[in-house]
Formats: C-alpha cells, structure tokens, sequence
C-alpha cells in the first residue's frame, strides 16, 4: 500500500491549531485543587481482576437458531439437525443440537459456576446495583420474552452468594481505608492509632418509623469509610412463627435460625443510630486495634452523651466531641426562622391592639410622618437569613484554628449588617483592599466619600438576633468547631446506600447490608471493588464491563474536579441566592397561603 498522499490531503488532515496541554505550572495548580473523589481513587490498584476479552452477551431471539437448523446438517449423517432448550433456569439454559443419527451436544447459554448459570448470578448483581429487586427482575424478563422467572427459593439464594462475596470485599476495602486513615493521621501530627471520625446515621423509611436504619464512620483524612452498622427491628421469618413462640416446633426452629436472625434492635428507630455507632467504636481495637478518640457529630441525635456514658475505652481513652461546622451553620438559619415567626407574631399582635382602637387617629398619623423620616432597613427574609447563616459558616470555616478569631469574625458580620452610613460598626471587619467588606475596601481606597450602606437591619431584628450570636459564639461551642470538621462525607455515602436500595420499596437487611456495603466499596475505591465481587462470584469479567468500570470512575473524578471548582461553587451560591429573592417576592406579591389552618 502506498502511504504517500498529496500536500493537500496532508494540510486537511494536520489539526490546525495545538491544543494547550498544560506545563508545570498548571499540573501543580490542578493538584491543589484536586477532588476528594480523586486522591481516593488514585490509590484503588488492589482491585485488580483477570479480564476475558473475547466475553461478550447478546440477546438472540430464540427463532434464529430454527432458522439455522433449515439450513445446517449434521457433520456425522449429514441429515437434517434440530436445535431445543433443556434445563432452563431464570436466564441460562443448554443449546441442545440433535440428529437423526443419534448424535447429540449441549452447549451451555453461559458459563457455569458449581453447575449454576453465571448469567443468573450476574442479572441479580447487576439489578442489585440498579436497585431493583426480584419484582423487578422478573417484570423485566417478563415484557422482554426472556427465559424463565427467578422463583423465590432461587433468588434468595443468589442473594445469599452475593452476600458472602460483597462482605468478603469489603472487609478488604474497610481494613485498607483504616490503614490509610492511621497513615493520614500521623502526617498531622497526631498518635496513629487514635483517630477522629465522623459518624451519622440514615433510615430506610422517612420519618421515624423505619424498621431498618444504617450508621457509617469515616476518617477525618481519608474521608473514606472505616466502618458500618446496619440495624433492623424486624425479620421476616421470624413473623412467619408468629402466634407459635411457646410451641415445641418453634424452639427447634430458633435454635438454628438465632444466629442468623435479622432483628438485632430492640428499641426506636432513633436509637438505631446511637446503638450502631456505639457498637463500632466498641470493635474498634478487636477489628482495627485503633481508637476512636474524636468523634464528629451532628447534634441531632443523643449519640456522644451515650458515649461519655458507656465510656467504651474506659479511662483508656476518653472520646471527645468535635461539632459539624456546616451543621452549626444550619442552628444560626433555623434560630433566624423561629425569631422571624416570632416577629411576625408580634407585628400581628400590634395590628390587632390598632385595629381595636387602642392607638388613637392622632398617633398613627404621628408614627406615619416619623417613619418616613426614616431611613430604609431590611427585614428577615428568606434571603437575609441565608445571608446570615452562610457568612456566619465562613466565619468559622476561615478561622478553623482560632477561637478567638472566630469570634471576631462572627461578630463582625453582625455588626456589618447594622451599619448605616450615620452609624458605621465595621470595627470587627477584615482591613484592606482584599477585604470582604465593601466598606474597609473604600477606605484602603480612600472612596469612602462615595460610599453607601445597603438598607441595615431593622432595630426589631437586630434585637432578636443578638441573642443567638451570642449563643452561637460561646467559647464550649467554637472549641468544638476548632478544626473545620464537616459530615459531608457521611451524608453524601447515606445517599448512595439508597441508589442501591430506594426507600420506596422494602428491603430487608440482608439486602440493606448489601447496599451499605457496596456504597462503602464504591465511596472509597469506585466502581472496580464490583469487578472483584463478581470475580469472587466466580463471574468471568469480559472487556465491556471492566472498560465501563475505568470509564465511571474517569468521569466521576472529572465532575467531583469540576464541582469542586470555586467558579463551580460560586455559580451554585448565586443561582440559590437567586430561588431565595424569587420566593421572596412571591411569598410578599401572595402572602402566607399555605400554613396548618390557614383556610379557617
């Protein structure tokens, strides 16, 4: 062949201009600003699996091979073949190939695993990941016209295997996250093995109801999971003996089911996250032979006072509490919405004492003349509480090391939002060009002469407010926040847990903990942990599923990189900002017209 071609062909063919690939400079920039997503999966080589390139599935209407048997013979007789399906269960069956002559072959739909069709335990798997269940499935193949259902018997027992396989990995993924963890917090100047985690917990059901709930622990430097709890208040199989506890056939039963009963709660589905995260700090030093000497906590549960109690370390090590900054942010946005409601009952209290005629003609005529005299000032709305509750969030986040100038800082955006260009308190505000506040920065550049304040607070506001600025800014308080420790990660993990089993439909625990477990596999090391579970089920791994494995977790470091991004975070900022003015101005356009009561 010739390789040669003409200079025009070449010109079409060389890409005009070079694209920027990046030099020295940059790389560093992007490693500084590298995902959580990334440096965890950076280090997922321990996953590594044997891939069939040659494996690949296709769905075949069953009529083709009817069509092959009019044109094909036998190599033996070289009469006329007929192909059938034997031994068909759930996807998988045997081609059979029969002769006249006697001659006869069975060639299996899929591999087989201990005399199982690997394709059922793949569609299980695979389903499992979706969060579809054995309803599902079997719709599935039902409006498809593929092979035969899965019965109960046979999908529980595919459960069972995975169970086993997707415990068995990550206990893996568990032990190496401890041992990054431990790592991690020795680089910090810490005692290695006693660590500081986060701990949360999550319900199957909304509300607090649920008969199933999970609790996970992450570390504070991984930011990968070390631990998780599952904890149910029901089995299934227990309620079938219902009604026959004092039966002598039901003593025999629960001799060999107790051990494997699921209900391992006895109490509210509140409790369920106290117990669970108090039973791992328990197996700490038998699992990991670590301590958990910090614990990061929301508050929204009694779960760090039943550690005090229990003192599961005994005099050992002493748990101590480290607060969520981004949880205390949410106290200052909800404490602003309980004093918003309570100004709102006042001012209607004073319409009602005016409109009784306890305010004389003559005095309301003299409140109107003086409030036009007065100057503008801003209410609590949706929008300044935002406001309030994401600068207070900066303030603690900016200072993580100080207590002192967490105080500062907090108290300084109080004060910025009471000035007015008669009475300016920007005393506590950062100096210079660089500054936050529009004031200080007109006075490093000497503008303050065109400077103008936006409306300040009204007085009744500020008066309402003061109060939870200075509960929000004790000492026992910002010492816990000392650190910036956050719970992201744990909520983040929680919703993953429900992609694998969505709230709306039922899942016991077996299926819960399956999950949990894969959420942890797949929050720590993405998605090749589920290559090695289906290795362990003994699944042949073909080419497309191990490129889709690579692919998933190069895009998920690629958008977590992208989100991560301070454009990215300040474009969501405004667009919130944004949905707060709109409802805003709805919510006074409309007035109050959804509220318990409200039709009376």
């Amino acid at each position: 062949m010739d390789y040669k071609y003409s200079k025009e062909t070449s010109n079409k063919r060389r890409p005009k201009k070079r694209k920027f690939g990046g030099n020295q400079f940059t790389s560093k920039k992007s490693t500084a600003s590298t995902s959580a997503s990334a440096k965890k999966l950076s280090k997922n080589s321990d996953f590594e699996v044997n891939v069939d390139q040659t494996l690949s599935y296709c769905i075949v209407n069953f009529g083709l091979f009817l069509v092959l048997q009019d044109i094909l013979i036998c190599k033996m007789c070289k009469k006329d073949i007929k192909f059938s399906k034997r031994a068909e269960k759930g996807l998988g069956f045997s081609l059979s190939v029969q002769c006249k002559c006697d001659y006869e072959v069975s060639i299996p739909s899929s591999p087989k695993t201990n005399q199982a069709y690997e394709i059922n335990r793949r569609i299980v798997f695979s389903m499992r990941l979706l969060g579809v269940g054995l309803h599902g499935i079997n719709t599935f193949l039902r409006f498809m016209d593929i092979g035969k259902r899965f019965t109960e018997g046979t999908y529980y027992y595919l459960v069972n295997h995975i169970h086993t396989a997707v415990k068995g990995v990550t206990q893996i993924v568990l032990s190496t996250a401890v041992k990054e963890e431990q790592d991690e917090n020795e680089k910090a100047g810490n005692v290695k093995n006693h660590l500081a985690v986060s701990g949360d917990g999550s319900w199957a059901k909304r509300g607090f109801s649920s008969l199933i709930g999970i609790a996970s622990l992450i570390g504070k430097y991984s930011k990968k999971i070390i631990d998780i709890s599952v904890k149910s208040s029901i089995c299934k199989a227990c309620e079938k003996w219902c009604g026959k506890e004092n039966t002598i056939e039901y003593s025999t039963w629960y001799k060999d089911h107790k051990d494997n009963c699921n209900a391992n709660h006895d109490g509210s589905a509140g409790a369920m996250e106290v117990e669970s995260i108090l039973e791992m700090f328990k197996r700490s030093k038998s699992l990991y032979n670590v301590w958990y000497e910090y614990y990061i906590g929301d508050g929204d549960t009694k779960t760090f006072k039943k550690l005090l109690d229990v003192s599961p370390y005994g005099d050992e090590v002493i748990v101590k509490k480290k607060e969520c900054v981004l949880h205390v942010k949410k106290r200052m946005f909800k404490r602003a919405k309980d004093a918003k409601k309570e100004l709102t009952q006042l001012k209607k209290l004073k319409s009602t004492l005016e409109q009784s005629g306890k305010n004389t003609t003559k005095t309301k005529g003299t409140n109107k003349r003086a409030s036009a005299k007065t100057e503008k000032t801003a209410q609590l709305t949706n929008t300044v509480m935002q406001e309030l509750s994401t600068f207070y969030g900066l303030a603690v986040l900016r200072n993580a090391n100080s207590v002192d100038d967490m105080r500062t800082a907090i108290w300084a955006t109080y004060y910025h939002k009471c000035s007015t260009d008669a009475n300016p308190q920007h005393t506590f505000c950062p100096e210079g060009t660089s500054s936050w506040c529009k004031y200080r920065k007109a006075e490093a550049d000497n503008t303050l002469h065109q400077f103008k304040h936006p409306p300040a607070l009204h007085e009744e506001v500020q008066s309402v407010l003061k109060p939870i600025y200075d509960d929000l800014s004790s000492d026992d308080l910002l010492k816990r926040c000392v650190g910036a420790n956050t719970q992201n990660s744990n909520e983040s993990y929680n919703g993953c847990v429900w992609h694998f089993a969505p709230k709306h439909l039922f899942s016991g625990k077996k299926i819960v903990e399956i999950a949990a477990w894969c959420a942890a596999c797949k929050f720590n090391e993405g998605l090749k942990p589920f290559l090695k579970i289906m290795e362990v089920m003994g699944i042949t791994i073909g080419k497309q599923a191990a490129e889709f494995v690579q692919r998933s977790d190069e895009a998920r470091v690629e958008l977590a990189n992208k989100r991560s991004s301070m454009t990215s975070k300040e474009n969501r900022t405004t667009l919130r900002n944004i949905r707060l003015q709109e409802n805003d101005a709805y919510e006074c356009a409309e007035g109050i017209i959804y509220g318990p009561g409200i039709a009376d």
